[in-house]
């Protein structure tokens, strides 16, 4: 089946699962095209962050490490259903509004969202959320077509963008691991063999011990409930025992007042910018 409508309503092995869209504009240059290149759209059949309340549909974070820029966007499938059912079964004009509000936030943020900085400062109130509509911003409806042709399990890394999205980054080093080479050399030894391995799934080796408690340990430092809340919607994904606390947000100020500078460093007062 690769019809991405017939897939959205078709049943999804996995009580948590994911489909990759593509979003896609025409006719777009500079800050925006590089934008528009970065985002990565997915619909979610059953968000594993539903015990917050007021979640939405819809929600987006960015991803910047210097190197590489990733804007991903998740939407609950139920609320693609009722879109596709007001737009007669159009995807584009179901799912492209959400896009287009998602690349014109990040293109009024655009300083903090390539200094990776976006992300923090929307969890605190500083920066406008990209799913929030604001007037005057609009884009073209994107073409939308089916980048994978089948549903997926959600997996660590979409946790921990919604878990970001609601609870502010946490320092989770999820980069690959070279283990240490032996002092003697053998056939068939990887680490010998400069192989690196994927965090954590693939460590098997002893000495990954240290450097996955290690990691653990940052992350949880870093954002307790945000971690907390790693944990447990992994637990769910994976069928696991959920713990029993419901990890919740830290509570946090407004934001700037409406005269203060914007934070996102555009130089207007922030009524006439991310608070507009």
């Amino acid at each position: 089946m690769t019809d991405p409508v017939e897939l959205i309503f078709a049943s999804a092995r996995d009580e948590y699962a994911l489909l990759e869209l593509v979003a896609d504009w025409d006719d777009l240059d500079g800050v925006e095209a590089r934008l528009a290149a970065a985002l990565r759209l997915f619909v979610i059949t059953r968000d594993p962050l539903d015990w917050l309340p007021d979640r939405g549909a819809a929600w987006a974070t960015s991803n910047a490490d210097g190197d590489t820029l990733e804007l991903p966007v998740y939407i609950a499938r139920e609320d693609v259903r009722g879109r596709l059912a007001s737009t007669g079964g159009d995807l584009a004009g179901a799912v492209g509004p959400i896009c287009g509000t998602v690349l014109a936030n990040a293109v009024r943020c655009q300083g903090v969202v390539f200094a990776g900085a976006y992300p923090d400062l929307a969890f605190r109130g500083e920066a406008r959320r990209l799913t929030v509509v604001a007037g005057g911003e609009q884009l073209a409806t994107p073409n939308v077509t089916l980048r994978h042709a089948g549903w997926e399990p959600i997996g660590l890394g979409a946790i921990q963008d919604l878990v970001q999205e609601a609870f502010g980054p946490v320092d989770f080093d999820r980069s690959t691991v070279g283990l240490p080479r032996s002092d003697a050399p053998r056939v068939g030894c990887p680490a010998c063999a400069g192989i690196r391995f994927g965090f954590p799934g693939e460590l098997a080796e002893a000495e990954a011990g240290e450097i996955t408690a290690l990691r653990i340990a940052r992350a949880r430092a870093s954002n307790p409930a945000g971690w907390r809340a790693i944990g447990k919607a992994s637990a769910r994904t994976n069928g696991l025992p959920e713990p029993v606390a419901m990890p919740a947000p830290e509570r946090h100020s407004a934001g700037p007042r409406r005269n203060d500078p914007c934070p996102c460093g555009s130089g207007r007062k922030y009524k006439h910018c991310c608070g507009s």
